[in-house]
């Protein structure tokens, strides 16, 4: 039973180490366009800012222990471009020469794609999308150029990030958004919080399109902008990305409403014996029981481990994602699980919104800080159904992790009211943001 897999990251590698350690016997083909295997992208900016000692760090598994210590067969730099449902093969090509493989069970892990406009100038040297470890490496390339001035496209999770990471290394930082708010305007007051913290580190301006670039030479000048050139030498474009579906489109798999692939719980698509799994396949969201596509290294992991397991004939399934995210500005920690209020809107659920503010630790303890917290919960039947936080709180993402148990465990704002949680003066005041949030609901909402 020969098991190919096109794409060699979080899912497709999570997939084939399940099949090894359920079928030994089996011959497992990963097809991976890239040099590298199940690397850590999260890890990029970081790198960049200098959090890392090597960008060889975020190497979690290289190609050649796949196939040393779990006899995959791994091939690296190369490409899968096209695949017949019918004659069961997947035509791939390796420094020109073309070869067809054969193939009882086939799982598509081909992750997603940056978002890049049209723009005019984007092949200009200098321009640059921050992917993958080959984009790192180009990126530090140029870096070793010495850039004075650069301009990061979009206010997202990653832009920002980006942002931090350039002005961490002493250069002049833009940030353009076209959006009023950043992180996809989440809450008004999450981007009050970031403009407070980004201040005096880069310059955020927002409700600003960029038109394209401008060069001298081959080399980039300029960033265009609807409100008028801003000078750089080196321009970041994280307008976030898009499932890499172009396989599956040519070979007639069903599509998804969020143009992601569809599969169901087993991760299976509308063909026989061919799988998908992580970024370009969709998922269910748990509150509203519908697809969803939010492209994550968890769920990609998660999901390649159901599909490994269902390939080689086991039993498994994927219950689906709330959407749990977090990540570092500065010293702002920004955490969100389930759904904001315009996000429940568009799904049809009628809510309700609290707030509040409270230490991240007893206050009579040096260092303490504020942390907000809002919890989004059902009108009907005041079941949590989201939360957003934000603060300089270390923990912040665990106390998220708390809020994205009781909205997959279904429980309503008053059960979350009356969570036992830990007290202890240097790691929680006596009531928790948590509970001073849920009580504000339970008592005054």
């Amino acid at each position: 039973m020969h098991c190919v897999i096109i794409g060699g990251d979080a899912a497709g590698m999570s997939a084939a180490s399940q099949l090894r350690r359920r079928r030994p016997d089996w011959p497992i083909t990963v097809v991976e366009k890239g040099r590298f295997t199940s690397y850590a992208a999260c890890g990029i900016p970081y790198a960049v800012a200098g959090d890392v000692e090597s960008p060889s760090d975020l190497e979690v598994f290289p190609p050649e222990r796949f196939r040393r210590e779990r006899r995959i067969d791994v091939r690296t730099e190369t490409e899968a471009i096209g695949v017949d449902l019918a004659a069961r093969t997947v035509r791939i090509t390796h420094k020109d020469r073309e070869e067809e493989l054969g193939w009882d069970r086939l799982l598509l892990a081909t992750g997603a794609l940056p978002i890049v406009p049209p723009w005019p100038g984007r092949e200009l040297d200098g321009v640059v999308v921050v992917r993958n470890l080959e984009d790192l490496a180009h990126l530090s390339g140029q870096l070793e150029r010495g850039p004075r001035r650069a301009v990061v496209v979009g206010g997202g999770y990653v832009g920002l990030e980006m942002a931090e990471a350039l002005a961490r290394r002493g250069l002049e930082v833009t940030v353009v958004e076209r959006a009023p708010g950043v992180m996809g305007g989440l809450d008004p007051r999450i981007t009050e919080l970031v403009l407070e913290e980004m201040a005096g580190r880069c310059e955020l301006r927002l409700s600003t399109s960029v038109t394209g670039f401008e060069g001298e030479d081959g080399r980039l000048r300029a960033v265009t902008t609807d409100a008028g050139p801003l000078d750089a030498d080196l321009a970041i474009v994280a307008l976030g990305v898009r499932p890499n579906v172009g396989l599956a489109r040519d070979c007639g798999l069903t599509l998804g409403e969020t143009g992601a692939m569809a599969v169901d719980a087993q991760q299976r698509t509308s063909a026989p014996d061919v799988f998908a799994a992580g970024d370009c396949a969709e998922a269910l969201h748990r509150v509203t029981g519908r697809p969803t596509w939010i492209p994550l290294a968890l769920t990609a992991n998660r999901q390649g481990r159901v599909a490994g397991a269902v390939m080689a004939g086991e039993q498994a399934a994927f219950p689906g994602v709330v959407g749990s995210a977090v990540t570092r500005l500065c010293e702002l920690a920004i955490a969100r699980t389930g759904l904001d209020p315009s996000a429940a809107a568009r799904a049809g659920i009628e809510v309700r919104t609290v707030e509040a503010t409270a230490s991240d630790r007893a206050h009579y303890i040096r260092g303490h800080q504020a942390v907000w917290v809002k919890l989004v919960f059902r009108a009907d039947d005041r079941r949590l159904v989201g939360a957003l936080l934000a603060g300089r709180d270390a923990a912040l993402g665990k106390r998220c992790d708390v809020l994205a148990t009781a909205i997959t465990a279904g429980l309503t704002v008053d059960a979350v009211a009356d969570l036992d949680l830990c007290y202890s003066p240097p790691f929680a005041p006596v009531w928790d943001p948590i509970l001073r949030a849920a009580n504000k609901a339970a008592f005054d909402g």
